[in-house]
């Protein structure tokens, strides 16, 4: 009777498992729980909701990346957690199985098409068929070459087209600080008002147009060549293109040239990313004579530069008394660093080498301060006033930054007759600095510089430039449009979250700013300091765009990675 009653240990505890699980009852010692996983998901939700909510005062890259983070970690945690549980269950494969099917699907469906300028992962649909932007190709009888070394013969030039719009020839605008003094187009009001020119295909790079007459000039990448191309204003067509073979390429900052050409006269200067500058004839694409940048710095080979740059190279070359003056750098192995060079613009030749920090991502500029002609230069680490005939530093201040991580990418702006304005993303801000002569040393390089102040509040340019009017400030600071005292560094307004740019570009024409939305938009916006008032915005690009838009007249020229649109606005 006894042994009639007794089971089998092995048995009694399959069926008091089965009988416990039927229950309902807490699971026993040893199942994995989803508690933790579901606390730890849903604290990485507030930290990110946390990080997004400062992001206006803090910094938008920073606290997408905080969140990104964050929410990816507790992702992967609530994954595992799943395992756990249904290996317990005896499922071992149908989390894994799951999650590769998922990801697999998700990249069957979408690719990757590189980070926003606040480090967001951007993705587009994988099966949209053919690219509507095609790329042009030369004319017949136009200049398609590699050539390296070649002069025009004066038969090849043919007569100029009559400047019918005012000339845009360089980085920011004729003044190459973004102003367009005068505004000569009427700001509109509906797309009907705006003549789409063309609206066409380009290579990849994030150059502007230079435009001077029918000639609208830029750098773009086309396979494993980087070229510098000449489009016809009114029509769009590709007018000669020269290549050299070279690609820059990264996972943030994309593909291909990053600098805009300079116009002076008859001839087109260039900076690829990979440092080749070229001389050009403007009408022809002839080549009057190159340099190899990166070979005069010292540099082994482009990838040693790119360990130190890995952006590429994008200073915009400066045309001023005679010489080009670039950014240059160097590794300083056999040679000193040099933060500047300046070349002979008729020869080539190097005129001087100047300076002693490594290069930034941003453009020397021409700048009267203290009733003194001179070039100034944002450095990696430094800012720095040279002679315009010798290169001789006349004085320096210190703007910290790393040219491979929070890089220094704005050019310096001069405000009023002895100040420099200079500003930084990545949480950096702006500073205002009084550059002075000593009166007592008038003919020596006795100089000084002051804090005027010092704001990690105001003006967080990452990409783009402050467009100074007086003692206001317009800028993208850190992807919201605000105008700025540069008296105190008070704002007078911030562009609304929810129209924020992003990091997009923004230009002055007159009294109307020219804002790039870094998602395609155009948007037109007063330049009052009573508030933001947007004036008119409409669709251009279709993809991320950071190049800064070209002015000239009534034309307005928007490109990105991909797609190029000259729009003619209403007369005034």
């Amino acid at each position: 009777m006894a042994e009639s009653n007794q089971q089998a240990p092995s048995e009694m505890g399959s069926d008091s498992l089965a009988d416990h699980d039927r229950s309902g009852d807490a699971p026993p010692p040893g199942k994995p729980k989803l508690l933790n996983a579901a606390i730890a998901f849903a604290l990485a939700v507030v930290i990110t909701a946390v990080a997004q909510y400062f992001a206006p005062s803090f910094d938008h890259q920073n606290a997408n990346l905080i969140g990104l983070a964050c929410l990816s970690l507790a992702s992967l945690y609530v994954l595992f957690s799943f395992h756990r549980l249904e290996s317990w269950s005896g499922h071992r494969w149908r989390v894994p199985t799951v999650t590769v099917a998922a990801v697999a699907v998700f990249w069957t469906a979408f690719q990757f098409d590189g980070f926003s300028g606040e480090m967001l992962p951007l993705f587009r649909w994988r099966f949209a068929g053919e690219s509507p932007h095609e790329l042009k190709s030369v004319m017949p009888g136009a200049i398609d070459s590699d050539e390296t070394q070649r002069d025009p013969p004066a038969s090849e030039t043919p007569t100029e087209t009559p400047n019918t719009v005012a000339a845009s020839p360089q980085f920011l605008g004729p003044n190459r600080n973004g102003v367009y003094p005068e505004r000569k187009f009427s700001t509109p009001t509906s797309e009907s008002q705006v003549d789409v020119l063309w609206d066409q295909g380009i290579g990849e790079g994030w150059s502007s147009f230079a435009v001077v007459g029918e000639n609208a000039i830029t750098l773009e990448q086309r396979d494993d060549h980087e070229c510098l191309t000449c489009y016809r204003l009114s029509d769009g067509e590709l007018i000669w293109m020269q290549q050299h073979a070279g690609r820059h390429e990264n996972p943030l900052g994309g593909i291909g040239p990053r600098s805009t050409p300079t116009i002076l006269g008859d001839r087109v200067y260039a900076t690829t990313a990979t440092g080749f500058l070229w001389c050009l004839d403007r009408s022809t694409g002839a080549v009057h004579w190159t340099t190899n940048l990166l070979e005069l710095a010292g540099w082994e080979n482009q990838a040693a530069f790119e360990t130190a740059a890995p952006w590429g190279y994008a200073c915009s070359p400066l045309l001023v008394d005679g010489l080009c003056v670039t950014s240059l750098g160097g590794p300083g192995v056999d040679q000193p660093v040099r933060s500047l060079v300046a070349l002979d613009a008729e020869t080539g030749a190097v005129v001087w080498q100047a300076g002693d920090d490594q290069l930034s991502y941003a453009s020397p500029i021409v700048a009267t301060l203290d009733g003194e002609r001179q070039i100034v230069s944002v450095n990696e680490k430094t800012v720095s006033g040279h002679r315009i005939h010798d290169g001789s530093v006349l004085w320096t201040f210190s703007w910290p930054g790393s040219t491979n991580t929070a890089a220094n990418c704005s050019s310096a702006v001069p405000v009023r007759e002895n100040r420099v304005l200079v500003g930084k993303g990545y949480g950096g801000g702006s500073a205002l600095v009084s550059v002075t002569k000593d009166s007592v040393t008038k003919d020596s390089a006795g100089w000084t510089t002051s804090d005027v102040w010092r704001s990690n509040r105001v003006l967080k340019t990452k990409f783009n430039h402050v467009c100074v009017v007086g003692d206001v400030g317009y800028a993208i600071s850190n992807g919201s449009l605000q105008a700025v005292s540069l008296e105190d560094a008070t704002t007078f307004w911030t562009q609304p979250r929810r129209s924020r740019t992003g990091q997009g570009q923004a230009v002055l024409a007159g009294d109307v700013l020219v804002v790039q939305d870094e998602t395609g938009d155009l948007v037109f916006v007063d330049a009052s300091i009573d508030d933001y008032h947007e004036l008119f915005r409409m669709p251009a690009l279709d993809s991320k765009t950071w190049n800064i838009p070209t002015i000239a007249g009534r034309y307005v020229l928007v490109r990105n990675d991909r797609q190029a649109i000259c729009f003619q606005l209403p007369e005034k």
